[in-house]
């Protein structure tokens, strides 16, 4: 595979290619959002989520399902939007938004995020972050179809380049439908790349599928049993497991 040559970053243009690299990163507050299975059909993603903000991140809010005590609130999209939006959260901080995605090519406003009882477009993400400047930093979207868009033939406006327009630093996003299983996995371990390993985004994120197709054999330690035993059964000689994710930014 490619991945093992080299590592890779999309950009949908060259202007917001400069635009990202110009962006300065925030402050390591260990403080953001966490989203995770706010419909309550994929309890992987809702464990990853929890696993992902326990361990990386535990001054950052949760939404949505929760492993372990009461989540800050159910993942609507008023909750989410509220977070965007408030001018006094962490500057840079990260945004793990493990949900659904859809685009649907019949509608105006084509690609947006399935969240508790309702969805949110990227016109609307995008509005609402570039309210707050500064606002993001990092944003993982584990979800299907993060990276593509319902208008035109390209990924030129999808849910991950609507954050960069609106002020983040790097995304991840997806091209295809992905497993909820193995995106679990592949997830966790993008975070521990960025906070145990101090890779930079892409880097995390190739790291993460080296590992995914065997060119690294040993996980890393502290994985939480559940995730364990889940990368003990992913078929590494299958693509979908890992080849939909892409970064974007910086």
């Amino acid at each position: 595979y490619a991945v093992e040559r080299a590592e890779f970053s999309y950009t949908a243009s060259a202007r917001l290619l400069c635009e990202t690299a110009g962006r300065p990163a925030g402050p390591d507050t260990g403080g953001g959002l966490v989203l995770g299975d706010p419909t309550g059909d994929l309890p992987y993603a809702g464990q990853e989520a929890d696993a992902v903000r326990r361990a990386f991140y535990p001054r950052a809010r949760y939404l949505g399902r929760s492993a372990l005590g009461e989540p800050d609130g159910t993942g609507t999209p008023a909750e989410l939007l509220a977070w965007l939006r408030d001018p006094g959260g962490d500057a840079g901080g990260v945004l793990h938004l493990a949900c659904h995605a859809t685009v649907r090519a019949d509608r105006n406003r084509t690609a947006q995020l399935l969240l508790r009882g309702g969805s949110l477009s990227a016109e609307e993400l995008t509005d609402a972050v570039a309210a707050v400047p500064g606002r993001l930093g990092l944003v993982r979207l584990a979800a299907c179809r993060s990276h593509v868009s319902g208008r035109g033939h390209d990924e030129a406006f999808s849910l991950a380049t609507a954050f960069l327009v609106a002020g983040a630093r790097s995304v991840v996003g997806s091209l295809w439908p992905v497993p909820d299983e193995a995106t679990s996995v592949l997830m966790y371990l993008i975070h521990h790349h960025l906070r145990v390993d101090h890779m930079p985004p892409a880097r995390a994120l190739r790291q993460a599928q080296l590992w995914m197709i065997g060119a690294v054999p040993a996980l890393p330690p502290g994985l939480p049993p559940e995730l364990a035993a889940r990368a003990r059964r992913v078929d590494r000689r299958d693509p979908r497991n890992w080849a939909a994710f892409t970064h974007l930014g910086h």
